[in-house]
């Protein structure tokens, strides 16, 4: 099944679990000897005030769950074009300093961009972090091996200070960004994320429903507007929480163009 069947088929079952949880609230107020007793109790009640409330309290929830997902997408995106951006350059040098320390150079970064697109963003998309920690699916040896090279005293010793000063600039920005953008898929909701959207979710649905104790059909629909607005809202949110994965991911076209060229700067350093 594609992701946006699967989508829709979810968005689907979200309308039904709204109708069928606003039905059963329904059906509870307005029994008949229960009902009494509610309207007597809360009818007169000003539950209006605190109904609105209530909902604001539940959008500004939602608004902060989805302004923490964009902060993190803008990171994460930021992070794989300086990366990328990093990559490029250090190619670029590479082909203008001492070949016995351009060359290797420049087959490391080949080597780290190839690993990063082959085996540590198809971890990052399915939400495996882990698996690039744990050196399973991590692009860490040629960056190991590109330190090595600009750090060693026989490369410094090659290149002018301010030349051997960029390049390793370059690779620390390169590491830097590669955690960033390692950390930046371990982003999640939370249990923080999910108790917020139920607690003031169900404080709503009791304020709604302690409002509407004489309009069933209000009821019902205001109820079923309120829950499939707010299980929508947290679906999308949880689908978007991995910005490499879901709507809007992050894609890895900027790391992509970055190898594209390495490999054609190779081959001009070849010819």
């Amino acid at each position: 099944m594609t992701s946006i069947a699967l989508i829709i088929l979810n968005l689907l079952m979200i309308i039904g679990v709204s109708w069928l949880v606003s039905y059963v609230i329904m059906r509870w107020s307005f029994s008949a000897k229960r009902n009494a007793k509610l309207v007597e109790r809360y009818h007169n009640m000003p539950i209006a005030g605190l109904n609105s409330g209530a909902i604001i309290l539940l959008s500004l929830g939602l608004a902060f769950i989805f302004s923490d997902i964009s902060a993190v997408r803008s990171r994460a995106k930021a992070s794989t074009l300086q990366e990328a951006d990093a990559l490029r350059t250090l190619g670029r040098m590479s082909l203008n300093i001492d070949p016995t320390v351009g060359a290797p150079l420049m087959a490391s970064a080949r080597e780290y961009t190839a690993s990063v697109l082959e085996k540590e963003w198809p971890a990052m998309h399915r939400g495996s972090s882990y698996a690039i920690r744990s050196g399973v699916s991590s692009a860490l040896p040629p960056l190991a091996r590109m330190s090595d090279i600009v750090y060693s005293p026989e490369s410094i010793a090659k290149l002018p200070t301010v030349t051997s000063m960029h390049l390793a600039n370059l690779v620390s920005r390169i590491r830097e960004q590669r955690l960033q953008r390692i950390d930046a898929s371990d982003f999640g909701m939370g249990l923080r994320g999910y108790l917020l959207v139920a607690l003031t979710l169900l404080a709503t649905t009791v304020l709604l429903s302690m409002s509407m104790l004489t309009k069933p059909a209000s009821q019902f629909i205001s109820n079923f507007c309120l829950f499939f607005v707010t299980l929508a809202a947290s679906y999308i949110a949880f689908l978007s929480q991995n910005p490499f994965f879901g709507l809007d991911a992050v894609t890895n076209i900027p790391l992509q163009e970055a190898f594209d060229r390495l490999n054609t700067m190779e081959l001009t350093r070849k010819s």
